[in-house]
């Protein structure tokens, strides 16, 4: 008798490189595929309650009904579920005579007491869990240190993975697997109104097929990782940065997917200071996931993991933060960036770094609800690098230095000379 596995889906949308379908469809299990849409935590309102557009939610839910496609494939489908996973994956557990549910493990505060919820109803019931890691560029076993000793300084981190770099390689996408039949309702999302703007830098659609055209284009046919690293800082255009955030963000792209094509057009092209710079940033990537596995509920409080005296700002104050989220300070870089998430659900990786210094260190706002605020809005959204990056400055994160505070003015003469940025999303 083919033992019966549940693979819940949670940020890792896609059929390629997916260790817990590999290992399902070796076995030759049959699987039922869930995904939980299950409540975002609110860990802090945000002041005067803020319209929030839907372009994160479009994207995900993009990201799922080509996953229900590719199951289709297979002649099943995505189950899409609304509830809480620990009481609904037990319920179905039982329905569908479940012996073991595969998943992608997440280390944040949220993802793990949700999860120790879910084992402990499982506690009892002849259904257990298995944890894989398809999330990182480098599997945790690989890592020559133990997380107690992760460095709380990521260039030490850095040095002590490239002094051994090693990545393993991907799964390559099962050619059949039997599917477990249900009789849930198919998946029907119900698209928010969103309104695309000519503008955006990413004027792109969610799922694996898109992200992988997105790596294919990135690299092959427009050969601009060869200078990446002079480009990356970019604020206008589709090509100055690779976009692959929103779609690793979602699991519809893995890690090692991207570091491998890296490694093959060092190969066959150029290796260089920009292909080194890629692997540089999936290297954050996966330091950012470790400092919060490390110190779990620490990086959203206040303080961080700061062992400081002095204590960040904690502003609250409706009108100021209306007019930062707005695009109304009257610091007109701001303000272009401000709109340009407002309206696309992305802004550039120098564009966060300026807007959150400007609201923490210029007007004094608690670092806390800026980064709920990026949270709802950010296509590219991920629990890891959004708040690590902003507990990054507001000098409460991993990082030796204390004042992270930027000098507005001269990083738009430094990056906006002619104001081209500000024109674009203001005039």
């Amino acid at each position: 008798m083919p033992r019966r596995i549940m693979l819940w889906y949670r940020n890792d949308l896609r059929v390629d490189d997916h260790e817990a379908l590999h290992c399902a469809a070796s076995e030759g299990a049959h699987i039922l595929p869930v995904y939980i849409d299950s409540p975002t935590p609110q860990r802090h309102t945000l002041p005067g309650n803020p319209e929030i557009p839907g372009f994160r939610k479009k994207f995900r839910l993009e990201s799922l009904l080509e996953l229900d496609q590719r199951w289709r494939e297979w002649n099943s489908s995505l189950m899409v579920v609304t509830g809480e996973p620990a009481d609904v994956i037990p319920q179905l557990c039982v329905k569908y005579k479940i012996d073991e549910v595969f998943l992608n493990a997440e280390t944040s505060h949220d993802e793990s007491r949700q999860l120790h919820q879910l084992t402990r109803n499982l506690n009892g019931t002849p259904t257990s869990c298995r944890f894989f890691h398809g999330t990182p560029m480098i599997h945790p076993d690989d890592l020559s240190f133990e997380l107690q000793d992760l460095p709380d300084i990521f260039t030490q981190y850095r040095k002590l993975v490239e002094a051994r770099m090693f990545v393993r390689a991907c799964f390559a996408t099962p050619t059949a697997v039997q599917a477990l039949a249900h009789d849930e309702a198919p998946f029907e999302p119900r698209f928010p109104e969103t309104i695309a703007d000519a503008r955006s830098a990413l004027p792109f659609h969610g799922g694996e097929s898109a992200g992988q055209k997105r790596l294919h284009n990135y690299l092959w046919q427009t050969d601009a990782l060869r200078t990446y690293k002079q480009t990356r800082n970019g604020l206008i255009g589709t090509d100055y940065s690779s976009k692959f955030s929103a779609w690793l963000a979602n699991g519809c792209l893995s890690a090692r997917h991207i570091f491998h094509e890296v490694r093959r057009y060092e190969t066959e092209r150029v290796a260089n200071d920009s292909t080194y710079w890629m692997i540089f940033e999936l290297l954050w990537r996966d330091y950012f996931r470790l400092a919060m596995e490390k110190f779990g509920a620490a990086l959203f409080a206040l303080d961080g993991i700061s062992t400081r005296r002095t204590h960040p700002p904690q502003g609250r104050d409706v009108a100021t933060f209306q007019k930062w989220v707005s695009g109304t300070t009257g610091n007109r870089f701001i303000d272009a960036s401000m709109r340009e998430l407002q309206l696309t659900g992305f802004m550039s990786n120098r564009s966060r770094q300026n807007v959150a210094s400007h609201f923490v260190h210029e007007l004094g706002m608690d670092w806390r609800i800026g980064a709920q605020y990026f949270e709802a809005l950010l296509v590219d959204y991920d629990v890891y690098s959004n708040w690590g990056n902003w507990a990054y400055v507001a000098g409460v994160g991993n990082d030796p230095r204390e004042n992270r505070r930027f000098d507005i003015a001269h990083q738009a003469k430094t990056y906006d000379p002619e104001g081209a940025y500000q024109k674009l999303w203001l005039d």
